[in-house]
């Protein structure tokens, strides 16, 4: 289980790395829509899962769940469960090991260099998505966490 300062620190870690390397990078034209749809698809996708499935499990629950687990949730409502636990873990397991092994690879080789810019613009979305699931309500981030 992930605990919640590590995620703040995660969030706030990630937050500052991105700027880091928005402003360390040298980009010489204007970044492309389509780069920077695809530099924060992940993060934002992961967070719109996560607030989706507290609207979609406070709806059908008509409130929060008293216990924890998704014994007796509709099958929608576990297919949404897995889903968003499924993008959450993808974007801690990219901020924690994906990004600095990139971070490395735009430092140390010349060709991947120009991709800093989109590579912070990833991290610092990242940063902010995990930063902004921590304002969940505490009943549902409680059901999360366990």
């Amino acid at each position: 289980m992930i605990s919640p300062p590590f995620l703040v620190l995660l969030a706030v870690g990630a937050g500052l790395i991105g700027i880091c390397l928005i402003l360390g990078a040298r980009i010489r034209e204007r970044p492309g829509r389509m780069a920077i749809a695809a530099a924060t698809f992940h993060p934002i996708a992961a967070l719109s899962l996560f607030y989706s499935l507290a609207i979609h499990m406070h709806r059908s629950h008509g409130g929060w769940p008293l216990r924890l687990g998704d014994e007796g949730f509709p099958l929608g409502l576990v297919m949404h469960s897995d889903l968003a636990q499924l993008t959450f873990g993808s974007l801690l397991l990219a901020c924690m090991f994906i990004v600095p092994i990139a971070i490395l690879l735009c430092a140390c080789v010349p060709r991947m260099r120009p991709g800093r810019g989109y590579l912070g613009i990833y991290t610092l979305t990242s940063g902010a998505a995990l930063g902004a699931m921590m304002l969940a309500p505490d009943p549902f981030l409680s059901w999360w966490w366990d």
